[in-house]
Parts: structure tokens; C-alpha cells; sequence
């Protein structure tokens, strides 16, 4: 009978701890990200779009890649900038260097999805993070880790995108 109630508390724990795993960002946090948003998210939106050369949607799901008890970094280049924004704008910028992925990418990008889920996302094997299905290019990668590596990151969403255009 021990067993029994030794097995149901852990399995109880780990739904407990999974669940405040997916909670939603406290008050901190959520000024953090408005912060973000109206400040440097807004010129990495725009530019973006100039650089996929047109108004390509983009969707961020701030409760996902901002991870509890962190908002104290969201600001910094390191934490969402140099992981997600920079890649995305240097891979775009290399898929519409001419004409062809110009059209090409304006003809199946339909939207661009930022998130992190922490189950699936891998600190370096950025192609296992970067999807490009039915015209959504979906970037999947861990906030505040490995923010050197720009270049790496714009390659496997570079990558993807042309296999995928």
C-alpha cells in the first residue's frame, strides 16, 4: 500500500511541476516582455519585414520563450535578440539577395511562428528546431542559450527555407 501511495504522490508532483511549468508569466515578467515588444521587438519587426521584402505575419508567443523568473534578461541582445531576431533577419536577407527568392519567398511564406517549447528545442542542433510546413517557417530554439551563435542559427533557418521554397 506504501508503494501505491508513494507512486500516486510522485505522479501528482509531476503533474504539479508540470503545470507550473506552462504557467502564465507573472507581473514582472509580463512588463518585461511589453517592454520588449514596444521597444526593441518593433524596429526587429520591421525589420523583418524588409528584409523578407514584404509584410510577412509574425507571431510570438511571449508566454512560451519567456522563461520564469528570467525577466530581468529579456531585455538583453542575448536573451530573445541575438536568438531568434538577428538569425531570422540575416536568413531572410540571404534568401531575397536576387529576384528568384524574392518571388519565391513571397509566394510561400505565409507566416512565421516564434516560440520555445523546452521538450523539443535543442541548445546547439538548431535544424531539429526549424520547421517550414504549409508556408509557416517555425523557429523552435532555447532563449538565453548559446546567443553567440547567430551565424548558426541563420544557416539551419536559411537552410530550411530553401529546401522548403
Amino acid at each position: 500500500m506504501d508503494r501505491i501511495k508513494r507512486s500516486l504522490l510522485v505522479g501528482l508532483l509531476a503533474a504539479c511541476c508540470a503545470a507550473s511549468a506552462l504557467a502564465a508569466p507573472n507581473l514582472a515578467e509580463r512588463r518585461a516582455i511589453t517592454a520588449y515588444e514596444q521597444g526593441a521587438y518593433a524596429t526587429h519587426l520591421a525589420d523583418i519585414k524588409a528584409a523578407a521584402t514584404f509584410a510577412v505575419p509574425v507571431e510570438v508567443k511571449w508566454d512560451t520563450i519567456a522563461r520564469p523568473g528570467e525577466a530581468d534578461a529579456y531585455g538583453n541582445d542575448d536573451y530573445w535578440t541575438n536568438i531568434f531576431f538577428e538569425p531570422l533577419k540575416k536568413a531572410l536577407k540571404a534568401i531575397t539577395i536576387d529576384e528568384v527568392g524574392k518571388k519565391a519567398l513571397k509566394a510561400n511564406l505565409k507566416k512565421i511562428v516564434i516560440h520555445y517549447d523546452k521538450n523539443t528545442a535543442s541548445p546547439s542542433n538548431y535544424a531539429s528546431d526549424v520547421s517550414f510546413k504549409g508556408g509557416v517557417l517555425t523557429l523552435n530554439f532555447v532563449p538565453y542559450t548559446n546567443a553567440y551563435d547567430i551565424d548558426g542559427r541563420a544557416a539551419a533557418i536559411q537552410k530550411v527555407l530553401e529546401e522548403g521554397l
